[in-house]
């Protein structure tokens, strides 16, 4: 495999570049030919005649290409030119397909780029070329990424130099094209690929949730006006510079479990976020922010993954936002992959990459996108480490360094400071709602509890179980053993109750005071609850409390809605534990 780079600044350019690829391509005859063509010029005519004559000597070559804010050669930006590429297979078939007329056909295009990955026999990897708004990409990509799931799939969207107003379109053989997708698939049993998108931006914050969302437009989260978001917390209001304002804070969103980042490109006076790339509701949001300790501790991962996998040709799909987060120092971290092995790419408006795991079709902002390639098995030949050199970094970007230490560090030192502020709340709310001897909860919570049941039975209808227990004979072991021995017999009784009583059915144990315990079971009919309570006095009779040979309890049932009189329920349980105790002990009463 091979891949050769030309800047196409006039015709003699380009004819000069096709006859050195009509050169290497009589010498090496290889198997399939795919011509790149990144353009940072918006003269459709001149692409036009470009793709005309590279088809009238290259009838069998596919053609795929995007507008673009910057081309990428051999490892760095070039001024606004037509950068070809050109990749040279010699056991891989590359085909390249156009579909020219996607908008209101996203669902339907999707289907049909599924089965042709489906249908091509050993394939690999597909690369998406994709206009971006006003068409539904995320309509698209959730029929694309039905295809098999073992095809790593890539690609960019197309951006203009003016990142505002500049013409955005794609390129095939057939045309240039402003609502279009160009399929790019490589298959053979020989060819191999690795693919990763590199981000480095780090959360800041409490996270927030998406509350209202439509495609690419963030509404709300939690409730307000997603630009408050930015107002609030960064004083950036909605304004001609927003989108400038907030490129080093751009959104940091969670989809199932997949991290991404969305930067908004405008915002509206009713506080509604239109972000580039696809947004639904339920997503966990953060705020972000751009760190060029954790930017370069990627890239430089990222790097020794390539140098690991051996390419033979990379290509680079970088985020407009990230080149003008780095400003000039952009070149820094891209540079190390020139030196893997011939790089080519471009500035792009977002970025795909398929997440092998799940299978889905992930829409990136503000990353780059490294796409390494080679045919045949490793060579073990010796490839010298790379690392992005960060020699150069001063000025504005050195103090962002510094800026961003701080914020992490003292970020750090806040969630530390939260956990433990939380930790003594759960702490202190436990201490207000439980008993201190036994662990169960204390009177004020299960009486609060029980009457929460009641209240519920009054909106919903059904009844609720009430158990009251009382341990027989209880002041004979204070007096006899001392009261640390009650103590003990107390924790007991109360593991006993507590092995029988199901918390997640929202079951509840409590000490109403002394000896005396109470059971809440709200799924129970009267006839459960009885048996229930038998469990329990049987289990208490034979359980190995520590001083005493045995012990009994008596135990009071009764059921309840919410349309009685709650004194009345009380005093109905405490009367048929007492009915207990009056006619004998250690027996089961039931308060009808």
């Amino acid at each position: 495999m091979k891949q050769l780079l030309f800047e196409i600044h006039n015709k003699d350019s380009l004819l000069s570049g096709i006859e050195d690829i009509r050169r290497y391509q009589e010498y090496h005859l290889p198997k399939s030919m795919v011509f790149h063509l990144y353009c940072g010029v918006v003269d459709e005519e001149w692409i036009t005649w470009i793709t005309g004559q590279l088809m009238d000597v290259f009838p069998d070559a596919g053609i795929a290409g995007a507008s673009s804010h910057a081309e990428i050669i051999d490892g760095h930006l070039t001024d606004p030119v037509i950068l070809l590429s050109v990749m040279f297979f010699e056991k891989t078939d590359v085909k390249v397909t156009c579909f020219s007329d996607v908008l209101g056909k996203e669902a339907e295009t999707g289907r049909k780029v599924c089965e042709i990955i489906d249908s091509t026999p050993d394939i690999k990897a597909a690369e998406f070329l994709i206009q971006g708004t006003p068409v539904d990409n995320y309509a698209f990509l959730q029929e694309a990424q039905k295809c098999r799931g073992d095809v790593k799939i890539f690609g960019g969207y197309p951006i203009g130099h003016d990142v505002d107003n500049d013409r955005r379109f794609i390129v095939h053989s057939s045309g240039v094209f402003d609502n279009a997708l160009v399929l790019v698939t490589y298959a053979g049993k020989d060819f191999h690929i690795d693919v990763a998108h590199t981000a480095g931006w780090r959360s800041l914050g409490r996270s927030f949730t998406v509350t209202a969302a439509d495609k690419n437009t963030l509404i709300s989260v939690d409730g307000f006006p997603a630009a408050d978001l930015y107002e609030r917390y960064l004083r950036i209001v909605p304004d001609e510079n927003f989108m400038v304002n907030t490129m080093e804070f751009p959104l940091f969103l969670e989809d199932d479990g997949i991290e991404m980042l969305r930067h908004p490109a405008a915002a509206t006076s009713d506080g509604t976020l239109a972000l580039a790339g696809y947004v639904r509701k339920g997503m966990k949001v953060y705020m972000s922010y751009g760190d060029p300790n954790a930017i370069i501790a990627d890239v430089d991962k990222r790097c020794e993954e390539v140098r690991q996998f051996e390419p033979e040709a990379v290509l680079l799909y970088t985020c407009t936002m990230r080149k003008m987060f780095w400003s000039y120092f952009i070149n820094n971290e891209m540079m190390p992959f020139q030196k893997l092995a011939t790089t080519a790419g471009f500035c792009t408006g977002g970025e795909l990459n398929r997440d092998m795991k799940s299978g889905k079709i992930m829409w990136h902002n503000i990353t780059l996108l490294s796409i390494a390639m080679r045919e045949g098995d490793k060579t073990g030949k010796s490839i010298p480490e790379v690392r992005v050199d960060t020699t150069a970094l001063h000025g504005q970007v050195g103090l962002v360094q510094r800026l961003t230490t701080l914020v992490q560090r003292t970020s750090e030192e806040l969630r530390e400071t939260l956990d433990n502020l939380q930790s003594a709340n759960r702490r202190l709310m436990k201490m207000a709602t439980t008993d201190g001897l036994t662990g169960l909860y204390n009177r004020r919570e299960i009486e609060y509890q029980i009457n929460e049941a009641l209240d519920q039975t009054k909106r919903s209808g059904g009844q609720v179980a009430l158990i009251m227990l009382d341990i027989d004979h209880f002041k004979n072991v204070n007096d006899t053993y001392g009261h640390e021995a009650g103590d003990r017999i107390l924790e007991g009784f109360a593991n006993a109750i507590t092995s029988l009583v199901n918390e997640y059915e929202g079951e509840a144990a409590g000490r109403w005071g002394g000896e005396e315990f109470f059971c809440l079971l709200p799924n129970d009919t009267l006839d459960m609850a009885v048996e229930r309570a038998e469990k329990i006095r049987r289990t208490i009779e034979d359980y190995p409390f520590p001083y005493v040979d045995q012990l009994t309890c008596s135990v009071g049932v009764t059921v309840a809605n919410g349309k009685e009189d709650r004194k009345r329920v009380f005093s109905r349980v405490d009367d048929a534990l007492y009915e207990a105790k009056r006619s004998g002990r250690n027996r089961v009463v039931v308060g009808e």
